[in-house]
């Protein structure tokens, strides 16, 4: 068959393929792509070899010459973008004289695919470590700062003479915040027999070191961390394994202590704050009238109020535990666009400027979740890899109480909805309960809300918190009156949007 050949161009400045080069490869004998091939991929795609070259013609895309065009050129600006293509790689337009459509294609230099490398009979593990140090580098960058994904598969990965490693597929998928990165880690671990617990601790430094480098967030590792917990493993041999790595991901990471909860039988269970210091402190003054020394905090310390550094300040004299929510979180790391409304952010910016720098440091170093013997805590919700940006409402309980169960935790203590509460499930049925007492014994799953003290949604309005009696395993509600106006005129002397202001207004009226 005669070919016309249109060079689109190379991912960088100069391509040293010529349409000749492509002719000679149209005219070999096609290879088609198979999982588990040496040379892998869609079945649709079809591939030519040379000892130095490799073209593939992605035969499921057929499109009339202008638009094959069109095509390429886009898809070739995106990955001048991506920066992880090795330069030479070349697209292309095929057109005959007796099709209405065009082939579309690329040619590249052959490299050696990095599963080969990595599944070889003997290894050198400073080379392998540079591989997928290289790898991560490349991931983590584009997870970043474009907000997608490389396929973690090591055979869309190769290494060329040079020792340099790229990505060979053709296709980039959407960033999903570590869970599929967690999912191929787990089939690194079960696959590669070299990866023992010694090197197993370089590559978690490796990885570490990347997630820090490129999201400056110590946050994501403790996701990841989290997400690998849970990747099965077919061997306790390959689960101490992948833990080395884990460790190293959370090896400088401040935990919560716990020991002081287990001992208690009363546990002040306190959420939503949200800087608001007349209704913390009539909450701490009623806990101290009742003996409670005990509790935790589930997050949102600080936002939407005018009192962030004075609450933080109450709270770090207690002996509480403490996790952080979305608001803590971005306050401290100084990240403001993250879901959030316009005066929430004025607030948090506001924020930034009356807390300290220790106190700062005190919320970033603060745990996402709380891992207890009979209870998990997080700010948001159970099924969220992230702990505190996803909701338990209406729509949402029943994926989460089903969690519990797969995970087999009884109860899990979370805020954010700033609406009191509890979700629980039987062998019967699911339920939502409600009442100034709630026996927990009647349930084997429970999502436990206590709402919120600073910025409650739901009637009746006040200072909402729970006591959780560890013995006779009951959520006790409360909600206690307290000075309103203080809090709304702060907020009025400093500026505050109206809106955050007449939110108060409005529930207090």
């Amino acid at each position: 068959m005669t070919y016309h050949i249109t060079l689109i161009g190379a991912v960088g400045a100069d391509s040293p393929y010529e349409p000749a080069d492509i002719l000679r490869l149209l005219n070999t004998q096609p290879q088609s792509l198979l999982h588990g091939n040496t040379f892998t991929g869609r079945p649709s795609t079809q591939i030519y070899i040379e000892p130095d070259a490799i073209l593939k013609i992605r035969c499921e895309i057929r499109l009339e010459p202008i638009f094959a065009k069109r095509w390429a050129e886009q898809t070739l600006a995106k990955e001048k973008h991506y920066q992880i293509y090795h330069p030479h790689k070349t697209w292309f337009v095929a057109e005959t004289d007796t099709q209405s459509t065009a082939l579309i294609g690329s040619i590249c230099p052959r490299l050696q695919p990095l599963h080969d490398l990595l599944t070889q009979d003997t290894i050198d593990i400073s080379q392998a470590l540079n591989y997928f140090s290289q790898l991560f580098d490349h991931y983590f960058r584009l997870a970043k700062q474009m907000k997608v994904r490389l396929d973690e598969g090591l055979s869309n990965f190769g290494v060329s003479a040079e020792q340099q490693l790229f990505y060979l597929d053709d296709d980039i998928y959407t960033w999903d915040r570590f869970i599929s990165s967690a999912q191929m880690l787990g089939v690194y671990f079960r696959s590669l027999a070299w990866l023992e617990s010694a090197v197993a601790d370089q590559l978690g430094k490796i990885v570490h070191d990347l997630i820090l480098k490129h999201f400056n967030d110590a946050h994501d590792l403790i996701v990841l961390a989290e997400l690998l917990k849970e990747v099965y493993m077919p061997t306790e041999s390959h689960r101490q394994r992948l833990n080395s790595f884990i460790n190293q991901l959370i090896v400088h990471q401040i935990t919560s202590p716990t020991q002081h909860l287990s001992q208690a039988r009363y546990i002040a269970v306190l959420a939503d704050i949200h800087a608001n210091f007349p209704a913390l402190k009539v909450v701490l003054d009623f806990l101290n009238l009742k003996g409670i020394q005990t509790g935790i905090v589930l997050g949102d310390i600080v936002g939407y109020g005018p009192h962030p550094g004075q609450c933080i300040e109450q709270l770090q004299t207690l002996n509480f535990s403490f996790i952080k929510g979305n608001h803590d979180h971005s306050l401290a790391n100084e990240q403001l666009e993250n879901n959030f409304s316009r005066p929430a952010i004025w607030a948090l910016q506001w924020s930034i400027d009356h807390v300290s720098a220790t106190q700062k440091s005190w919320l970033a170093s603060l745990p996402p979740l709380i891992h207890h013997d009979h209870w998990l805590a997080v700010h948001g919700a159970p099924i969220d890899p992230t702990f505190f940006n996803a909701y338990v409402y209406e729509m949402t309980y029943s994926d989460n109480l089903d969690v519990l169960q797969r995970k087999n935790i009884p109860i899990c203590f979370h805020g954010h909805t700033h609406k009191p509460g509890v979700y629980g499930r039987s062998q019967h049925q699911d339920k939502f309960i409600y009442d100034r007492v709630v026996d927990l014994k009647q349930f084997d799953h429970a999502l436990i809300c206590p709402g919120s003290i600073g910025q409650p949604r739901s009637q009746p309005f006040g200072a909402q918190f729970a006591i959780y009696d560890q013995h006779e395993r009951k959520i006790y509600y409360h909600n206690l009156p307290y000075n309103i106006a203080t809090t709304i005129t702060d907020m009025e002397n400093y500026g505050f949007p109206e809106t955050l202001i007449g939110l108060l207004k409005k529930r207090f009226e």
